[in-house]
């Protein structure tokens, strides 16, 4: 053996690296490692199964009829069967039958059982089932049996957290889970037949579908703490895998060990088949990568998202071409108010499997050319969804995200950032422009000759230039995104897998209703602003004919263009014409009681609230307008808005009371996986969803918070926009939170007694320093970059210790709008309409953060002059001239560093804006 592997080593003597695909080096395959456990099939097992289970019935009966059947008067002729049965199944057992019958009634019983056996073997190891978790042998201390069982009950509840081990997480054997199994626990002898029976039958038959063994280890290399899994799967010819992790602590190293054995058994199992780990299935899965995803999951349920942002990171960068993964990452920038950032994400994300070229000729494509070009269009979409079963749901992502026109706007023409923050908006910026010119030309171009589409071209981005003019190009560009998605969408009843909550009625409303309620108050607004903004004039529009929605001829049907078009031209809509738009749009859903989902009367709210838009007034569509445009609508006509925002109210509470109890995967909404759908639809709702925004002014929408939502408690009135208030309150709780550890933490390692010598004390100052001039890169840029956020949450813990960390529960989650503690609320409590008023109070407010993080920069600065006299290189210094420094000289170090920090946490202490979080009174927490 060994010489064969010499001589084949020798003929082929390139290394294991050759293997790889690259451009230069193709191969008829992938190189893609399989998963090391064996590939559970239980579609094999449950044919057998069935066949042998119907023989087994068959010969019962044919065995029944052989012999003179007891008649009898039955009125149940239904019953017969059974009867026959229980005749067979005597007649097995009567010595009277021959051998051979019996013998063959017991081979078929056998081979049933055998049959069955392995198919729930098999299932387990599928669906999976419970796993076999055994207990841990310590290595390291073979008298400490107290930490073996620690560790293990934290390993099973890791496990419990992605469903791949039952709700049950102590340390003894696993719990009965059928009626076999709890009669195989009570105690008899091996004397009564009774007894024996249903612990034989127990042991036989399968409980669990994996068994996982760990040993505890310890080394003196740092880290020092192992755990040693092995992974065995009882699916087929039984195999197994095996690694050691290793941690700073032991609860790290039983955290890596629960990460390695899930992402070993989850590629063979059926949870592979949903998102995001559909391109992994049956393939060795990286441990950093599912653990990347996990943690970032986990602390985007928390609503940590910065850490979120950053975990998420880590995970494109192990799997760059995991469109999941980025519509995680775009919602938690919609979270931050990262809304052109979110639109960047969602392209780069249907960039990933399709051509741009190819997807721009597909949406704009004709009825008519589909049909002619069968090939070209409608199978090779319907292959696009089969390889990417996401697709539908990433391209409604993408399209409402265009529609939310007025926040996108406002984020690309923000003047604000600066540094790295504004290097990555430009970017962002210049890339988006060139996909728009690219993609979206058609919406401007008449096609009479060959110069129109470079004309059409330069309209495109010359419209890019201006706001009020911008979000008459995203609404139109959403509108036709729109159109072709709810045609696309029909295909993807073909594909198994890909049925969601993005049906072809959520995308009818949208196309019909919601994106032309939003593309005609776009128009409007353009035709009130006859600003010019660059150079570039906007007063284009006249006499409320939108040449670019003419365009939109050549690629619609007639009448659905007519009925489109005649919603972008009643603006301000009338109640009862937008209430028959709604009606019509869901008519093939009210068939009956019950037939409407809660994203339906979600819409239908979305859209009535919307509405307001047209009667009450709205702020400046660019900061160069010098005063609000007047509204289009009458703004005494009191009915129309009070009728608007009564069918919005209803529908609310149609939402609310169907939503009830649904487990959480939503489509706009991307929710968290430990709540409910109730209670995410009214954070959004109550605060992120821009279409209620002129909805959350009106005392009735604060009636219907106070009944469902906050009792026994006041509501404030929120601004249209809550995210830059709750973001600066964030700022400033992270930052007041972060120097608060940081003091605490100087003032424990200067007190006695003092263990720590010059080069320890080195490495804090270092670690230190690098904390200060991030700090003051974050005051240049006002703290509004979510990386150095996320930068300086890890340096304050690199520096603190987790169990302090833990109590003051660092990072802090990005606070809800109700969870902000307001000092002077002026504005904000008056029951009177005051929305000029509120508005500036959260604008004073957020000026007022920005000024106290500049504040810290200012006094980071002179705190870091102040510390060069006592600082690294000084004690670098002394440390080469073999001078030993005395303690008192070195616990003044620290207390000075202490100082300072508490100089920022006084600065960030005033009570002006504070967040106040509500918590369980007896959660504990740990690191």
């Amino acid at each position: 053996m060994d010489n064969r592997h010499d001589h084949a080593e020798q003929r082929n003597p390139r290394p294991e690296s050759w293997k790889v695909r690259s451009p230069h080096r193709i191969f008829s395959k992938a190189r893609t490692a399989p998963s090391p456990l064996p590939i559970p099939k239980p579609a094999p097992w449950l044919v057998l199964g069935i066949v042998s289970t119907v023989a087994l019935l068959l010969a019962l009966d044919r065995l029944a009829r052989s012999g003179a059947v007891p008649t009898g008067q039955s009125d149940w002729e239904l019953l017969e069967p059974f009867r026959l049965l229980l005749i067979g199944v005597a007649r097995a057992f009567d010595r009277s039958t021959e051998l051979w019958r019996r013998i063959g009634i017991l081979f078929l019983f056998l081979a049933a059982f055998v049959a069955w056996r392995n198919f729930r073997r098999e299932w387990l190891a599928h669906r999976p089932g419970a796993v076999d978790v055994r207990d841990f042998e310590n290595a390291a201390d073979a008298n400490d049996t107290g930490r073996a069982a620690y560790l293990k009950s934290r390993f099973c509840r890791q496990l419990a957290t992605t469903s791949i081990y039952p709700p049950y997480a102590g340390p003894t054997t696993l719990p009965a889970q059928n009626f076999l199994d709890v009669l195989g626990e009570e105690p008899g002898t091996f004397t009564n037949p009774l007894a024996v029976l249903p612990k034989f039958m127990a042991r036989l038959w399968p409980r669990t579908g994996y068994m996982i063994r760990a040993t505890l280890q310890e080394r003196k290399q740092e880290p020092c703490y192992g755990v040693s899994v092995t992974v065995t799967s009882f699916a087929g010819a039984t195999g197994s895998a095996t690694t050691t992790e290793w941690g700073m602590t032991w609860e790290d190293a039983t955290c890596k060990a629960a990460y390695w054995t899930m992402a070993k058994i989850l590629p063979v199992t059926r949870l592979a088949d949903e998102a995001p780990w559909r391109t992994w299935r049956l393939r060795d899965l990286p441990t950093g990568l599912f653990e990347a995803y996990n943690e970032a999951k986990k602390r985007h349920d928390e609503r940590r998202l910065d850490d979120a942002l950053w975990w998420y990171r880590e995970a494109l960068r192990l799997d760059p071409f995991n469109s999941d993964i980025r519509m995680m990452v775009a919602s938690v920038q919609e979270d931050l108010g990262l809304f052109l950032a979110a639109l960047d994400t969602y392209h780069g994300a249907l960039c990933l499997g399709e051509l741009e070229s190819r997807y721009t000729a597909s949406l704009w494509t004709r009825r008519r050319d589909r049909w002619r070009h069968p090939f070209r269009y409608p199978i090779s979409m319907l292959w696009a969804i089969r390889r990417r079963r996401e697709l539908i749901r990433l391209r409604y992502q993408y399209a409402k995200t265009l529609a939310y026109s007025e926040r996108t706007a406002e984020d690309w023409f923000a003047v604000d950032a600066v540094g790295e923050r504004k290097v990555l908006r430009d970017q962002i910026k210049d890339r988006l422009i060139a996909v728009f010119v690219g993609r979206y030309w058609p919406l401007l171009s008449s096609f009479r000759d060959a110069a129109d589409r470079a004309e059409a071209q330069q309209q495109v981005k010359e419209m890019l230039g201006a706001p009020a003019t911008a979000r008459v190009l995203l609404n139109l560009a959403a509108l036709q995104e729109f159109h072709r998605l709810h045609e696309d969408a029909a295909l993807a009843w073909l594909v198994r897998g890909t049925r969601s909550e993005v049906t072809r009625g959520l995308l009818r409303f949208a196309r019909d209703v919601w994106a032309p309620l939003r593309l005609a108050r776009a128009v409007h607004d353009l035709a009130q602003d006859q600003l010019t903004v660059a150079g570039v004039e906007v007063g284009w529009f006249a006499e409320q004919k939108l040449m670019a929605m003419r365009n939109l001829r050549r690629w619609w049907p007639r009448r659905l263009y007519r009925r489109v078009e005649t919603m972008v031209r009643s603006w301000p809509v009338q109640p009862e014409s937008l209430r028959d738009a709604v009606i019509r749009a869901q008519r093939r859903h009210r068939l009956g009681p019950g037939r409407l989902g809660y994203l339906d009367y979600y819409q239908a709210a979305a859209a009535y609230a919307y509405g307001l838009y047209g009667y009450l007034p709205v702020p400046p569509p660019s900061p160069a307008a010098g005063v609000a445009p007047a509204p289009p609508g009458e703004l005494g006509d009191d009915q129309r808005q009070r009728l608007l925002t009564e069918y919005a109210v209803i529908e609310l509470q149609s939402v609310l009371a169907s939503a009830g109890s649904k487990v959480a995967g939503q489509v706009s909404l991307q929710a968290t996986t430990q709540t409910g759908v109730a209670s995410r639809l009214r954070s959004w709702i109550a605060s992120s969803d821009p279409d209620f925004g002129r909805l959350r002014g009106s005392d009735d929408f604060r009636f219907l918070q106070l009944d469902l939502d906050q009792p026994m408690r006041s509501v404030l009135r929120r601004p249209e926009n809550v995210t830059r208030i709750r973001i600066a309150a964030y700022v400033k709780k992270l930052l007041h939170d972060g120097a608060a550890l940081l003091e605490r933490n100087w003032h424990q390692r200067c007190e006695p007694p003092w263990r720590a010598d010059v080069h320890d004390l080195i490495k804090w100052l270092e670690l230190d320093d690098r904390t200060w001039r991030l700090l003051a890169r974050m005051a240049e840029d006002r703290a509004w970059y979510w990386l150095h956020r996320a930068q300086f949450c890890r340096l304050v813990t690199e520096a603190v210790e987790l169990v302090h960390v833990a109590d003051l529960r660092f990072p802090p989650p990005v606070p809800v709008f109700d969870e902000l503690v307001i000092e002077k609320p002026d504005g904000l409590e008056s029951l009177s309409r005051r929305d000029q008023s509120v508005e500036a109070r959260v604008a004073e407010l957020t000026r007022h953060v920005d000024e106290v993080v500049q504040q810290v920069g200012r006094v980071t600065a002179t705190l870091s002059a102040a510390t060069a006299e006592v600082g690294l290189a000084t004690l670098r210094r002394v440390d080469a001239e073999g001078e030993r420094p005395g303690v008192e000289r070195l616990r003044a170090v620290c207390g000075r560093r202490a100082a300072h920090w508490q100089r920022v946490v006084d600065i960030l202490s005033d009570d002006r804006l504070r967040v106040e979080f509500v918590d369980p009174v007896n959660i504990q927490l740990e690191p």
